[in-house]
């Protein structure tokens, strides 16, 4: 049977999602295992797809599902899995995939709930407005449709006002262009505890997205306790550093770095804690952002949300591996509420909830109306595109696997210096496109860096040098590093191995007579 059977044709909850993980898991190539709990009793499912020695090989690591209403990217990223055990070959025969599909399960359940709401963080029962009290105030469906919407309550001193174009859509008044706003725009919902404040502690939990230690927000909504304070996070971060043959990141978020490409700056580059891409590994992000963007066919992606305290950001700045991050789906001009509008009646998407009044306990004496963008449509695409994309993510993910560093023996050879003395050279390149690792790589020193090892034959002994010594950082494309020792004594073979756990291995053999 075909591996495209064993998934759900549309987005899938929790129990659907894992039944999915388990039928793919009893492919030759695949294999889950449960790296964390969530709070709300949710498995955190890693799979690993390889062949031969998995842990040995140079690994992609690929998440989906950081931001909770972000459900694309945990459905593409399982569709992956499907499309790498599909295509295995060649492409499981040197790299090894690591693929955590849905690391933040509690929030990516709240689309499935009888009451639809956009929430990041997972189960934990948090305090958000810091009152001693948990969740006392939470959104309210005042009109029974079932999902969280907006409310508009008309107020002169409001900042919002009708789009002149599409007076359903509301825009920001501009006050310098002499706009006057009509509306207060709010959640919806009641201020249940009467403090004034509408929805300020309800869902709670803390986002997997905002809980990584780079640019953590300290105190914000959402940011946590501490610094990987959960266990999702804290089981993603550990099995990232417990596997040093993850050369590179792939991460499904708003975050996007394909379409938008970090920036570098040179205070950051002579700054002790950068807080920019490093300058000299912006050229790389900048290409493989191009090639990218050629296999999706977009050019209007939305900007990026600030990232503090997110993963994609953590994987590079802390982990110290390329970090790629994608949105992988949006309206087209979508960043502009009309365009959005639009297209959603175009593609006859019910996505927009019309605003309709409703009596209002806190507001007697004004007009109180709910609608706006249903949850998650502004984020998410119709189910049939799944597949589609996850095609196109197939292909980037293939040409990334191909552009990442491969070092080879190049050359070794012995010179007679008489006397029962020789000298070995053994010269190493790197024939892929990537540097063995990127600055910040170097700096953060987690990546483990190349080494070279000189294995001599029984009777012969080493006279200078090391039989085992790092190589300096290797630029692609044919990057070079020579090193040289001198030994004395009998014959036999010698062998010289360079390795990395992130890179590969090679080695040369020769005789010395």
């Amino acid at each position: 049977m075909l591996l495209a059977l064993l998934l759900p044709q549309s987005y899938a909850d929790y129990e659907s999602f894992r039944a999915a993980i388990e039928r793919l898991s009893k492919s030759d190539t695949v294999s889950a295992s449960t790296i964390a709990k969530s709070p709300g009793g949710r498995d955190v499912v890693l799979l690993t797809l390889g062949t031969g020695k998995v842990h040995e090989k140079p690994a992609i690591f690929v998440v989906g599902g950081v931001h909770g209403p972000h459900l694309v990217g945990s459905e593409v990223a399982l569709r992956l899995a499907r499309l790498i055990a599909e295509k295995g070959g060649a492409l499981l025969e040197r790299n090894t995939f690591y693929i955590v599909p849905r690391p933040n399960p509690d929030a990516n359940e709240a689309y499935f709930r009888k009451v639809r709401l956009e929430r990041s963080g997972n189960d934990r029962r948090t305090d958000d407005d810091r009152d001693g009290e948990i969740g006392e105030d939470p959104p309210d469906d005042l009109n029974g449709d079932g999902w969280i919407t907006m409310m508009r309550v008309e107020d002169d001193t409001g900042g919002w006002k009708a789009h002149p174009d599409e007076p359903r859509v509301l825009v920001p008044a501009d006050p310098k262009k002499n706009e006057r706003g009509r509306w207060r725009l709010l959640v919806e919902g009641r201020d249940d505890d009467g403090d004034g404040e509408f929805n300020e502690d309800g869902s709670g939990g803390v986002s997997f997205n905002r809980n990584f230690p780079f640019r953590y927000p300290y105190f914000a909504v959402g940011a946590g306790p501490n610094q990987v304070s959960e266990p999702e996070s804290r089981a993603v971060a550990d099995f990232a550093y417990s596997h040093p043959n993850i050369a590179a990141v792939f991460t499904f978020t708003p975050e996007d770095n394909l379409f938008h490409p970090w920036k570098p700056n040179g205070d950051s580059d002579r700054a002790s804690i950068p807080w920019a891409i490093r300058s000299e590994d912006s050229p790389f992000l900048e290409w493989i952002a191009e090639r990218y963007r050629e296999i999706h066919e977009g050019k209007d992606s939305p900007a990026p949300p600030a990232g503090e305290g997110s993963f994609s950001e953590w994987a590079y700045f802390h982990f110290g591996r390329w970090s790629f991050a994608a949105r992988g789906w949006w309206i087209p001009n979508g960043a502009e509420p009309v365009s959005a509008f639009r297209w959603l009646a175009q593609e006859k998407i019910d996505g927009f909830v019309e605003w309709t009044e409703v009596k209002h306990p806190d507001f007697p004496d004004r007009k109180v109306e709910v609608g706006g963008f249903k949850p998650f449509v502004l984020l998410n695409p119709p189910a049939k595109e799944l597949d589609p994309l996850a095609e196109k993510h197939l292909t980037f993910l293939e040409k990334l696997a191909g552009w990442m560093p491969r070092v080879r023996v190049s050359e070794l050879r012995v010179e007679d210096l008489g006397g029962g003395v020789r000298r070995v050279t053994a010269a190493v390149v790197n024939d892929g496109y990537l540097p063995t690792a990127s600055r910040m790589g170097e700096m953060t020193g987690d990546p483990h860096p190349l080494q070279l090892k000189l294995d001599v034959p029984k009777g012969v002994r080493l006279t200078t040098g090391s039989l085992r010594t790092t190589v300096e950082r290797l630029a692609g494309n044919g990057g070079r590093a020579e090193r040289s020792w001198l030994v004395a004594g009998g014959g036999g073979k010698i062998t010289v191995l360079v390795w990395s756990p992130s890179v590969g291995a090679d080695s040369k053999s020769t005789e010395l007579k």
